[in-house]
């Protein structure tokens, strides 16, 4: 993702709890379980063949490169379909697939994103395996396919046509390490090396810190914390997909909430929540050399393409001896009342498949494809270490969880309680103890 566009954790923030229970209302496109959709035979069309696709705007950098997308599918299928993309503020995005849903009138396609998990809940969308299974997809040689196992909802079908996927690194800057004399971060690091070399990397003036050497990143949000817990042989909740309890409480995840916590306030080696924010407002942050070392999603490479200093990437650090990160796929999403299913099913399969080596080239999401994601033009232009971080890909988990009542799980428990942990307000035991007994209330 772009420099301007919403984090996860507004990504994750997703429909209110009254969002929610408007989409309850909604009907799918007949009864009985998920309709698988029909494969497409090269000769029947159906559906209209004007395709009308929605996204969120991910900044100007990356809507560009979905334009020029969309333009090299009309191209490919001159005389067969024509596309256009919509784009839509984030919050507005999910607000207008649901409104259009309770209308009876879904989007042809649209952007996949962790609430269109009670989509499918609800039977609105279509199951896409016997697409897929048209597509080299399937072929384990050429797709990380076990990545594609949480999709799987039902166990044994696809959803939605995964199209990319994203991680989380270690990134830092070089000319400030290459300055203070410093080795690289690379895969041999732990967190414990990141906590000794961030203070050799801060500057002030006074009393006021004018360069921090770490700053938490994406370790302020749940799933950042989460892959902590992960790497000391934990987790929140004892499966990503419909978990039946959750573990907050287990002393392993309860130390990794310590850790992050202690960064900010015991140690104070990074930035708490108010100096954070001061940064922020003067329209500081990694790229603008305000941190020298961040544990972030790969959405950002393409805004740190813009920095003035050199900089890089690594595996992110062990943790009790492991390092585990999280990897979210994106894709498409195909309504059971698509008004275009042909064409979306074109648009969504061949955004997988041929587009694949022009998404390394355009270097605006990471490609599915093992030989994209690994070409030599997904590489040239990467900062040093993609390479390295995407082999940790083989160890990730996902970055979701999907239940019905996860998005006010996300919103109501996760944001409010894991905040007051980061201020400093609560203890990681309390913390853990107020979202056991919230999220276990909810889940039920």
């Amino acid at each position: 993702m772009s420099k301007n566009t919403v984090s996860r954790r507004i990504l994750l923030g997703g429909l209110t709890a009254a969002g929610a229970a408007g989409l309850v209302g909604c009907s799918g496109n007949g009864s009985g379980g998920p309709a698988a959709a029909p494969a497409p035979t090269g000769t029947e069309l159906v559906g209209k063949t004007n395709l009308e696709i929605y996204a969120w705007t991910n900044g100007p950098t990356i809507d560009a490169n979905f334009r020029k997308r969309v333009a090299l599918f009309n191209k490919e299928f001159t005389g067969k379909y024509t596309a256009k993309i919509n784009f839509l503020p984030y919050d507005q995005y999910w607000q207008k697939v649901q409104l259009q849903y309770a209308a009876k009138k879904p989007f042809d396609i649209y952007y996949w994103d962790v609430q269109a998990y009670a989509h499918y809940k609800k039977n609105l969308v279509f199951n896409e395996q016997p697409v897929i299974d048209t597509t080299p997809m399937v072929d384990a040689n050429a797709y990380p396919t076990k990545l594609y196992d949480p999709w799987k909802f039902d166990g044994k079908n696809l959803f939605c046509v995964p199209e990319n996927i994203q991680s989380m690194a270690m990134f830092y800057n070089k000319s400030h390490f290459d300055a203070a004399g410093l080795d690289y971060p690379d895969a041999t690091w732990t967190w414990d090396k990141v906590v000794e070399t961030a203070p050799k990397l801060q500057k002030s003036t006074g009393s006021k810190v004018t360069r921090w050497g770490l700053d938490i990143g994406s370790l302020g949000i749940w799933w950042g914390i989460q892959s902590l817990s992960w790497a000391a042989g934990s987790s929140f909740v004892d499966k990503p997909l419909e978990p039946t309890k959750f573990q907050m409480t287990d002393p392993k995840v309860v130390e990794s909430m310590r850790f992050v916590q202690d960064m900010m306030w015991s140690k104070h080696i990074a930035p708490r929540p108010d100096e954070r924010a001061g940064v922020a407002q003067n329209n500081g942050g990694f790229a603008s050399g305000a941190y020298s070392m961040i544990a972030d999603g790969t959405w950002n490479i393409s805004s740190f393409q813009q920095m003035k200093d050199k900089w890089a990437m690594a595996p992110l650090p062990k943790y009790e001896g492991n390092s585990v990160a999280p990897y979210w796929l994106g894709g498409w999403v195909i309504p059971r009342q698509s008004a275009a299913l042909s064409a979306a099913q074109a648009f969504a399969t061949w955004s997988a498949t041929k587009f694949q080596p022009q998404m390394a080239k355009d270097h605006d999401w990471i490609p599915l494809q093992n030989a994209a994601r690994e070409s030599q033009d997904m590489l040239k232009g990467m900062p040093e270490g993609f390479e390295a971080a995407m082999k940790d890909l083989s160890n990730a988990r996902i970055g979701d969880i999907y239940t019905a009542n996860m998005q006010q799980i996300f919103n109501e428990v996760y944001g409010k309680n894991f905040e007051q942990l980061l201020n400093n307000k609560l203890t990681p035991e309390d913390a853990a103890q107020k979202m056991q007994d919230a999220a276990t209330k909810l889940l039920g």
